[in-house]
This record gives C-alpha cells, sequence and structure tokens, in this order.
C-alpha cells in the first residue's frame, strides 16, 4: 500500500507549473532575497509563498542559486512567509516586516535595497530566520 507522500509523484509539479504568481494586488515594490541551508548554500528548489489578508497571495519558486523576488505592496508593512523545502515534511512559517515595527526578532525585517527590500531565509544554523509553529 501507498502512503499519501508517495502517491503525491509527479503531480505536484503539475499543480504548481501555471505561471508567474509572484505579484500580489496593489504592487509597488520588489522584496527578494535567497533560501539558505544551515551552511549558507543556496537551495535551488524550495518554493514560497507569500500573504497577507489585505492584499492577497503570491508564491515563488527559487531559482538555481535559491534567490527569490515577489512584488508587494509598500503599504503592507508585515507579511506572512512559508517556505516549503526538501526533506521538511510540512512548510515552515515566518513574518516579513518591511519596516520592522512590530517584530518579534531582527531576522524578521527585510533591509532596504535600492528601490526595494530585501530578505533572506536561513533554515537553521547561526543567524537562522525566526520561524513559528503551524
Amino acid at each position: 500500500m501507498r502512503t499519501p507522500s508517495q502517491t503525491v509523484g509527479p503531480y505536484l509539479a503539475l499543480g504548481l507549473a501555471r505561471g508567474p504568481q509572484h505579484e500580489l494586488p496593489g504592487s509597488t515594490v520588489r522584496l527578494a532575497g535567497q533560501v539558505l541551508d544551515g551552511d549558507g548554500v543556496p537551495i535551488d528548489d524550495a518554493l514560497l509563498e507569500l500573504w497577507d489578508p489585505a492584499h492577497g497571495f503570491g508564491r515563488c519558486p527559487t531559482d538555481a542559486e535559491g534567490r527569490f523576488a515577489f512584488l508587494v505592496p509598500e503599504s503592507g508593512h508585515r507579511f506572512e512567509l512559508l517556505v516549503f523545502a526538501r526533506g521538511r515534511l510540512k512548510p515552515v512559517v515566518t513574518r516579513v516586516h518591511l519596516d520592522g515595527d512590530g517584530a518579534d526578532d531582527p531576522t524578521q525585517v527585510a533591509e532596504r535595497d535600492g528601490d526595494g527590500f530585501r530578505f533572506d531565509v536561513r533554515l537553521q544554523g547561526e543567524g537562522a530566520t525566526a520561524f513559528y509553529e503551524l
């Protein structure tokens, strides 16, 4: 008998191949970064979901260098970020604060980067991003 994790097979990739989903309604700025493992090595096959109740939902896979980018409304100050990565049965969840107000941890604050913001996700090790339980 197959377990649910064995039956997902290629369907997961097919279900996610829907074109760009990285732009939230009312977007005005770029929020970009990298997903890194505990050794600082980029993770090239992670999937990130970004959302907040006022502005909606976006989804972005990482590229070969572990990079991702969303277009977000600057007025959205705080977003929820789910990171799906290999070796994890469930996503890890954090918050991204564009202005730092209300952040529980400094690892949740995006840095100003030109006309946009940079937010790197470190999954473990020194400087790891603060995550929440689901």
